[in-house]
């Protein structure tokens, strides 16, 4: 079985959730192939983010990094179908020397190349649907950027012989937005390497600890993309009320262009207690998880929440909204917390809530920690992934096109 897969995003260019699950789900299906002489895999990308115009992970995967046009931040959508040329016709010289069984996308950034590619070799395309436009908006298209890129969405559910998406909660998205046949939608989850996470020596997590808390000052920490949709507007909300009890707290906050939230914690008087970090390295990242009490992803939209996996991956506390993938990964007062969703007084609540009973939050992390390694494991998910391959190309093989 050979497999073309496209995707926007590959290391080095990794922007958000998508290019993390291609950067860990690519090493795992390498490591299924090793196990499978019959598997290989072609992984066609853009070259955003530099790197080598060919690397292999192993005899029979290879990734091929093409150059774009440059993107127009005027005309994003255009930009970026205009960009699938270049990817689909590398895929079209590859496809010369050997045919594919199957095409794997990543998302309507590939799409318009994905469906040409289909329709050209007569061969299944299985999307992997990361998000939705529409569910990023809360139901509603603000732009004409956001129509075309909700009608790319729709196509991919059309054309799709399988759907691959990460939560239930995205399979009734497509199923509510576009009617997606359930039959036709395979739920995957996200995954977590765990070791990552778990290899900083002790001196040096003290001294980043003695850097952010000289004084054993409580640390609440929020790592991400610094928008509306992810909540951080809530925490610096919730400060007031927690600073009521714990007047010590400090909520670190990680990511690009957090100052445009400094007004708000100034005008609500936080300021003091709110630390804006900006841009965190991974290893950074992994080790603040490690130093800090409470780890908070307050989302308002949220299709799966690989951050929840990565802060359990860690041995932290975690509070999470309870909405889309979120509310799947953790399960109030099993290995985590829940809050309502947009609700600063529930975050409040929730963080005394771990504070007072430590012990409870000790057995949250032990099962949190358990859950990581035995169900959310790369290697399970690309046995998973695997699997949706062989089911379509053997449908495949007892039809006419």
């Amino acid at each position: 079985m050979r497999v073309l897969m496209l995707t926007w995003e590959y290391p080095p260019y990794v922007v958000g959730g998508m290019g993390k699950h291609v950067a860990e789900l690519t090493p795992a299906l390498a490591r299924q192939a090793a196990q499978d002489a019959s598997f290989h895999l072609d992984l066609v990308t853009t070259r955003l983010g530099g790197g080598e115009a060919v690397e292999r992970l192993q005899d029979r995967v290879a990734i091929h990094r093409v150059e774009t046009p440059p993107m127009d931040p005027q005309d994003m959508y255009n930009s970026v179908i205009a960009a699938n040329q270049p990817l689909m016709e590398k895929a079209i010289q590859l496809g010369e020397e050997h045919s594919y069984d199957l095409i794997h996308i990543h998302d309507w950034l590939v799409g318009e190349a994905g469906i040409a590619l289909k329709h050209r070799w007569k061969t299944p395309l299985v999307p992997t649907i990361h998000a939705t436009e529409r569910g990023r908006h809360q139901g509603h298209l603000p732009s004409r950027t956001s129509y075309h890129i909700d009608r790319m969405e729709w196509r991919l559910c059309y054309e799709a012989w399988k759907i691959i998406v990460c939560s239930r909660y995205m399979a009734q998205e497509l199923q509510a937005f576009f009617q997606a046949p359930a039959d036709k939608i395979v739920v995957i989850p996200n995954g977590v390497d765990v070791t990552p996470f778990r290899n900083h020596d002790g001196a040096t997590l003290a001294r980043l600890r003695r850097l952010h808390a000289p004084n054993g000052e409580p640390l609440l920490f929020f790592v991400g993309r610094m928008t509306h949709e992810k909540g951080i507007q809530n925490i610096i909300r919730a400060m007031p009320r927690i600073l009521e009890k714990y007047p010590d707290a400090v909520l670190l906050a990680a990511g690009r262009n957090g100052e445009r939230y400094l007004p708000l914690a100034q005008e609500l008087g936080v300021a003091d207690r709110v630390r804006f970090l900006g841009y965190v390295s991974d290893e950074e990242r992994n080790a603040l998880y490690r130093i800090v009490d409470a780890a908070i992803f307050p989302s308002l939209y949220e299709p799966f929440g690989i951050v929840a996996l990565e802060a359990m991956a860690a041995g932290t506390n975690v509070i999470v909204s309870d909405v889309g993938g979120l509310g799947e990964v953790i399960t109030h007062q099993e290995n985590g917390l829940t809050v309502y969703p947009d609700d600063p007084e529930s975050i409040a609540w929730a963080v005394d809530h771990l504070f007072q009973d430590p012990e409870a939050a000790a057995r949250r992390r032990e099962r949190a920690s358990w859950q990581v390694e035995t169900q959310y494991s790369w290697d399970r998910i690309a046995a998973a992934t695997l699997a949706v391959y062989r089911e379509v190309v053997a449908e495949r093989q007892l039809v006419q096109w």
